[in-house]
């Protein structure tokens, strides 16, 4: 049987490749990029995405590269004070092609989480992609974590999630994306992260489960879990021995950066995600794994 591609396209462009003396690395790595090669511009035009906590950070790069994506996205932000900054996200989702609208208000009241899925089909006439990466953070020992701590990240790393996967389920269009942002901590056992860790823990489970339930629609639902990322949240709960012994932990010896993270986040929302679906996703650089 020929080994030789059955695409006449492909046939020729590897039979130039290899009359303008390429090798033959260059030809397997020519034949690997027509397999699995760069999430195209546009890929989502006409889409609609949700990204939460999308002011700066992670949720400002998802949310710019959906837009560069094609898609037109909601930009949530958690209070007006911070309004300037979620401006700046709009801007960076225009500039790379889509359309911005602005949604501010805290997930852990159940009415703003509605008011933001009414916007994405009031102004944008539906949603199809939903990133759930509002969270936050506090790292102290079990002992030392007071009510009022645990009710708010809580209140934002879990009832928020519920609520937001719950509108996501009944009004998510067919074929839609739902990604939601765990943590490296579900696989990894860090001291005084007990209180993230633990409310970050249901997003797994939520994410199997929902993923079931939206079973013959097209609509996957996935978890990424980034670890140690270096951004001013990590930075926040931590000390210069405490970055040093978690960059440690990686096999490049670094802090994870932002644009580790988005590539991942932009292949689970384009067409070619759609058979990953019910899965958590490490990206990690090792740091942790199951």
């Amino acid at each position: 049987m020929s080994n030789q591609p059955k695409d006449p396209s492909r046939r020729h462009a590897i039979a130039t490749l290899g009359r303008a003396g390429l090798g033959a690395a260059a030809l397997a790595a020519t034949s690997a990029a027509g397999a699995a090669g760069p999430v195209p511009r546009q890929v989502l035009a006409g889409k609609v995405a949700i990204v939460t906590g999308a002011r700066n950070n992670m949720g400002r790069a998802f949310a710019r590269a959906l837009g560069e994506m094609g898609a037109n996205v909601v930009v949530h932000y958690h209070r007006e004070a911070t309004r300037d900054q979620a401006e700046e996200t709009a801007r960076l989702v225009r500039q790379g092609g889509g359309e911005a609208a602005l949604s501010a208000g805290d997930l852990g009241d159940v009415d703003n989480v509605k008011r933001m899925y009414d916007l994405a089909e009031q102004r944008f006439g539906g949603v199809d992609i939903v990133v759930n990466n509002a969270g936050a953070v506090i790292k102290k020992p079990f002992a030392q974590v007071t009510d009022a701590e645990f009710e708010r990240l809580n209140n934002v790393n879990n009832r928020a999630l519920f609520w937001s996967l719950r509108e996501a389920a009944a009004r998510i269009r067919d074929g839609g994306r739902i990604i939601n942002n765990g943590t490296t901590l579900l696989a990894a056992q860090a001291p005084n992260y007990g209180l993230y860790a633990g409310t970050k823990a249901p997003v797994e489970e939520y994410t199997r489960m929902l993923a079931q339930e939206l079973r013959g629609r097209g609509i996957t639902v996935n978890t990424v879990a980034p670890g140690p990322v270096d951004t001013p949240f990590f930075h926040a709960a931590e000390t210069p021995q405490s970055v040093a012994y978690l960059e440690s932990r990686s096999v490049e010896a670094r802090l994870g950066r932002i644009d580790d993270i988005v590539p991942v986040v932009r292949f689970l929302a384009s067409p070619e995600g759609g058979w990953v679906n019910g899965q958590t996703i490490w990206v990690n650089g090792a740091f942790a794994t199951r």
